[in-house]
């Protein structure tokens, strides 16, 4: 059975090396580094697929959306304004992230000082950003234009 990095590694080396490198950082408890390279990727393989690199993270999801290569629930869960996957990267690469706090589901502030809380933002949010990344490349490769 081939694995989703294997998917991506087939639409680019590069890519997959990098999706790759994420999960070998979280195999070996770098949660923090392995959520910023696995947000990396994905803002890259977005950028990739629309073959448009100049444009924001927020504007190539919109146009995503708009080419149907996500869902609106995606859109939600990758751009919401209080929760969504933009929010967390966000806090990680312009404010100082350890001053924050992700809330869980039962609204229990996990702050992001805790190496403990990057091991849950992985392991809560990386399955869904892969499948989404499969899924926009599978698209993207198969859409009619």
């Amino acid at each position: 059975m081939i694995s989703e990095i294997d998917r991506i590694w087939e639409y680019s080396n590069y890519y997959g090396d990098m999706v790759a490198t994420a999960k070998r950082l979280h195999d070996a408890e770098e949660n923090y580094a392995a959520i910023m390279i696995l947000f990396n990727a994905m803002e890259l393989i977005f950028k990739s697929v629309r073959e448009n690199f100049d444009q924001n993270i927020n504007q190539d999801l919109v146009d995503l959306k708009n080419k149907n290569l996500i869902t609106e629930d995606e859109f939600s869960f990758l751009n919401d304004k209080e929760n969504g996957i933009r929010v967390v990267r966000n806090i990680m690469t312009h404010r100082n992230a350890y001053q924050y706090c992700l809330e869980d589901v039962d609204g229990i502030a996990l702050p992001f000082a805790d190496s403990g809380t990057w091991s849950i933002v992985y392991n809560s949010y990386a399955p869904r950003i892969m499948d989404i990344l499969v899924r926009v490349i599978y698209k993207s490769n198969h859409q009619m234009d």
